[in-house]
């Protein structure tokens, strides 16, 4: 709707997570790296904790890209609400092994057979978990736990990694044995003011700007991060609004003034000018 009057192909601020929208800042960059060297090396099982909104899902999407698929096989859980036989059933699922059994040492059976089978093929089977904070009972992450048991006398034969909110951290605590299995834990930052204006270009050139100086001057970056404490998605949302009212005014670029009150109109505090 707006991308003609600011000169991009599509839009900037989407907020599906796609990598190549992904702006890799210090903090992204430091959680990819520890994900994929605790994946790499065969370090057994990692987690990434941070608040809603700070981009864990994208930089998991990278990660993805980023695995040569012949070497690893990726399970991705993406609703984690599940009892310990059905989050078996999920993998063995995904690793295409059919199954009708609820037994749970069937179920065990079954997969290390699976894992042994993409082990003598020279893969790797990886599960991943988003909103692994969303899981319920601790039986449940000691079953995840037990995964890891599988493994071979040089390696394990299955990468475990959890992406959670910030409250995943007390819930493994609560699961010592699976605590002390984590080779990796990493913990993402919001943005300061400098990666948030770094964030927001990028997402401008990946969608097809190329002009010069950025589309939001510096004070509108400024009124951006005081407004949304450096959370990409919320940052993404703002500046959304920003490039729609900015057509809308037919301005030529968003400075400080329009940043404050298009902040102001997305907070319901007043309306913009």
């Amino acid at each position: 709707m707006h991308e003609n009057h600011w000169g991009l192909n599509e839009p900037p601020f989407s907020l599906t997570p796609d990598p190549r929208f992904l702006h890799m800042s210090r903090q992204h960059e430091d959680a990819l790296m520890m994900l994929h060297y605790a994946i790499t090396r065969n370090k057994g099982a990692a987690m990434l904790a941070g608040d809603i909104g700070l981009g864990k899902t994208t930089v998991s999407r990278k990660l993805l890209d980023l695995l040569d698929p012949v070497r690893f096989k990726v399970v991705l859980i993406v609703n984690p609400i599940l009892t310990p036989v059905q989050i078996l059933q999920e993998i063995l699922g995904q690793l295409g092994v059919e199954t009708t059994s609820r037994n749970r040492q069937v179920l065990v059976t079954d997969l290390h057979k699976a894992l042994l089978a993409y082990y003598e093929r020279g893969s790797q089977v990886v599960v991943m978990i988003d909103e692994a904070h969303l899981i319920r009972s601790a039986t449940t992450l000691e079953e995840l736990r037990l995964l890891l048991n599988c493994q071979m006398n040089d390696q394990f034969l299955i990468s475990l990694v959890l992406l959670g909110q910030v409250e995943l951290r007390a819930k493994i605590a609560k699961v010592p044995a699976l605590e002390q299995r984590l080779a990796i834990r990493h913990t993402i930052q919001p943005l300061d003011v400098t990666e948030t204006g770094e964030l927001i270009l990028h997402r401008l050139r990946v969608a097809g700007y190329t002009g010069e100086a950025n589309i939001f001057t510096p004070d509108a970056i400024y009124e951006i991060h005081k407004f949304t404490k450096g959370y990409p998605r919320l940052i993404c949302q703002v500046a959304d609004n920003a490039l729609l009212m900015g057509m809308v005014h037919k301005a030529k670029n968003i400075d400080g003034f329009l940043m404050h009150d298009i902040i102001a109109e997305f907070t319901g505090q007043g309306k913009a000018a």
